[in-house]
Order: structure tokens, then C-alpha cells, then sequence
């Protein structure tokens, strides 16, 4: 064995005792299943709304998306101590969501875009466990890839939540600028929501691998 494949071999060993998730889990259909129904949920975090005059509602409601995998979640609780935490996580969020259910935009002064109600600082920590819990959700999936010594799955779930994390935090800040510029509003939009549908769509593309995975299928 040469000393690229030590390294390698050392890597994998450092990352194994990390590792807590359950084998016999993951080859049931009821952890396919939780995958599954939460493929179906990231549609609802796709902002859709609806207005008339200055108040608009989310057709896609995101607590029903964050309640969905809750739900999904509390079926595999055996998966993996850390999904207790994960679907706290999207229980608080279905909460917060709650607040941006119906959005009333209020212009301030001349120049000025569209202030949010509710307030910026609700959105900036539903931001954050968003963030958070993406990035403990692909964490898992990871674990369950190295259990399962799929190197390549490994790669795609790390891979995909840092680009979450980061298209996540350029959107916000975009949306916190947009409040400054209506020019900048308008290429805010123009640019932030084609990167949202496509961020959204390689999450739901990662969900549907793992429920694969879990399924023994090609992922």
C-alpha cells in the first residue's frame, strides 16, 4: 500500500469514530420513505407569493414544508442520535415561517424599496437554522455514504451544503441591499431567484439519492 492510499486509509479512519449512524436503518423502507416525503417538501420552500395591492402571501407555505420533514424525521429517530436535533430544528422553523405566511410591503420614503413585515430580525434567524439544519441534515447523509462506503454520495452531500450555506447567505444579503436601491432590487431578483430554484432543485436531487441509497438502487 502506497502513502496516497495510507493518507487516504487515515482520513477515513479519523472520520469513522464520528460516525453514529445505525446500518439496519438504513436499508428500511421506512428510511427510503423519510427521504422520500422529504424530496417532497423542499417544493414548499420555494417563495411563491401572491398579492394584491401591497400584501402578498406565500403559496407555498414553508411551515407546511419544515412540519413535512419533521415528520419524516421523527420516523427514523433510531437513524442517528443527532435527527432529534434536526427535527427540532425544523419544528422551530416551522414556527418562524409562520411570520412570513403573509408579507405587507410598506414603502418608507423615495428611493427607498419595500420594507418586510415581519421584521428583518425574525428572517435573519430563520436564515441561520436554515443554514444550520441543511447543514446537519447533509452531515447525516454523509455519515450514512461512509457507513455505507459510498465515497461519491460523501462527496455530493458536502459538497451541496456548503453550496447551500453560501447561496444562502449571498441571497440574504442581497434581499438586505435590495432594501437600499430599487435597481439593485430588480437584478436582485433577476439573479437571486434563478439560483434559488437551482439550489433548491439539487437538494431535492440529493434527497432522492439518498432515498435510493437507502433502496440499494444506483445513486
Amino acid at each position: 500500500m502506497g502513502r496516497g492510499q495510507d493518507s487516504q486509509q487515515v482520513e477515513k479512519d479519523q472520520y469513522r469514530p464520528m460516525n453514529d449512524v445505525n446500518v439496519a436503518v438504513i436499508h428500511t423502507e421506512r428510511c427510503a420513505a423519510a427521504f422520500c416525503r422529504m424530496f417532497w417538501a423542499f417544493i414548499f420552500f420555494l417563495d411563491f407569493r401572491f398579492g394584491v395591492n401591497r400584501v402578498h402571501i406565500d403559496l407555498l407555505p414553508d411551515f407546511v414544508g419544515w412540519l413535512m420533514m419533521a415528520s419524516a424525521l421523527t420516523t427514523i429517530l433510531d437513524l442517528a442520535p443527532r435527527v432529534e436535533d434536526i427535527r427540532r430544528l425544523a419544528y422551530g422553523l416551522s414556527f418562524l415561517s409562520l411570520f412570513d405566511l403573509v408579507e405587507i410591503r410598506m414603502t418608507q420614503s423615495e428611493g427607498l424599496g419595500p420594507w418586510i413585515v415581519p421584521t428583518t430580525l425574525v428572517s435573519t434567524v430563520s436564515a441561520v437554522l436554515n443554514i444550520v439544519l441543511i447543514w446537519k441534515l447533509c452531515g447525516l447523509i454523509m455519515d450514512m455514504a461512509s457507513r455505507l462506503e459510498n465515497e461519491t454520495m460523501r462527496e455530493r452531500a458536502e459538497f451541496r451544503r456548503k453550496l447551500y450555506a453560501t447561496v444562502t447567505v449571498l441571497l440574504s444579503l442581497a434581499a438586505a441591499l435590495a432594501f437600499a436601491s430599487r435597481s439593485f432590487a430588480m437584478l436582485s431578483i433577476f439573479i437571486g431567484f434563478p439560483a434559488a430554484i437551482i439550489i433548491f432543485l439539487l437538494m431535492m436531487g440529493l434527497m432522492k439519492r439518498t432515498e435510493n441509497m437507502c433502496r440499494g438502487l444506483p445513486v
